[in-house]
């Protein structure tokens, strides 16, 4: 049986990512894993998916609905560092005032 690749698919192994490709594994939703052959009979889970569903590496839906900041809106840091003076202090004439 030969395998056939379109101009798409890659020709490096999906698990070990240093073999040409010379097998292929099916996966849920007509979809492949593309494999070497010791990975393909080690039975060697793929290392990452490149493009998911949402065509971006590691982009979830969830990460769609929650923004850049999952955790809710931003905070403060805990520890703020000593209070400013007050009054201000007043700029000296010809020197910066640090």
């Amino acid at each position: 049986m030969t395998l056939t690749l379109s101009k798409t698919d890659t020709r490096v192994c999906e698990a070990c990512w240093t073999e040409p490709v010379t097998a292929s594994r099916p996966v849920a939703d007509g979809q492949r894993d593309l494999l070497c052959g010791s990975c393909a009979h080690a039975n060697a889970p793929r290392r990452v998916d490149l493009f998911p569903p949402l065509g971006v590496y590691k982009l979830t839906a969830r990460r769609i609905e929650m923004g850049k900041h999952g955790s809710g809106s931003p905070q403060t840091p805990p520890d703020q560092g000593p209070p400013l003076p007050n009054p201000p202090p007043t700029p000296t004439p010809g020197r910066p005032p640090v």
